[in-house]
């Protein structure tokens, strides 16, 4: 059997074939599309829509060391020094990254901040990652409902700078040096704020 478009003359298997071509073609492009509108997805965890807006009070949560002397259970209050806040897991590759980075800096931070690595890994998964085994900043072990219903936070690593009174300053993706040196910038310029009010102030008196 043949099919005849205008003078042309094909094999009927050819006419099926050529629609079953332009069929799988079509699936294609959906799928593509699909898969394009997932990894926007995936591209805005971890910026400014991920976690707890900019401005909003951070909450208060009980945590338990691992890396500490003790085991008993700490609760963590927001208010009174400056903190930086960081979600990180030791399966994460970028994470452990993040660690080599917060030691680099730890002592510079330190000078201004507390700073607190939260994990709801497992001890076992703690002590198998060098970068978390030997780090000399606290990590708290937390339960899933700290990061994702407390804190919104669903990647990692991310964390959250929270001023004196306990409010949210800046927040985003800190997988590298560079990127936590951008989230804490704001806890600088605010000491630098503060010593110049009180020479003012000295000299005024």
């Amino acid at each position: 059997m043949n099919v005849t478009f205008v003078d042309i003359t094909l094999p009927l298997w050819l006419v099926i074939s050529q629609w079953a071509l332009l069929f799988a073609l079509g699936f294609l492009v959906i799928t593509m599309y699909r898969q394009l509108g997932f990894m926007l997805g995936l591209k805005d965890l971890g910026t400014e829509r991920d976690g707890l807006p900019i401005g909003e009070k951070a909450p208060t949560f009980d945590y338990i060391p691992t890396n500490r002397s003790t085991s008993r259970s700490v609760h963590f209050e927001p208010k009174g020094l400056w903190t930086l806040l960081v979600f990180a897991d030791p399966g994460c590759v970028s994470c452990q990254s993040t660690m080599i980075s917060l030691e680099r800096l730890a002592p510079t931070l330190k000078q201004t901040m507390r700073v607190l690595i939260l994990t709801s890994a497992v001890p076992a998964q703690i002590a198998a990652v060098d970068a978390f085994r030997t780090t000399s900043l606290d990590i708290g072990r937390i339960d899933d409902d700290v990061s994702n219903k407390l804190y919104h936070t669903h990647t990692t690593p991310f964390a959250y700078l929270i001023n004196t009174e306990g409010m949210i300053q800046s927040k985003g993706i800190a997988t590298d040096e560079s990127a936590i040196r951008k989230i804490v910038h704001k806890v600088n310029r605010s000491v630098i704020r503060v010593e110049s009010i009180a020479s003012r102030q000295k000299v005024r008196g």
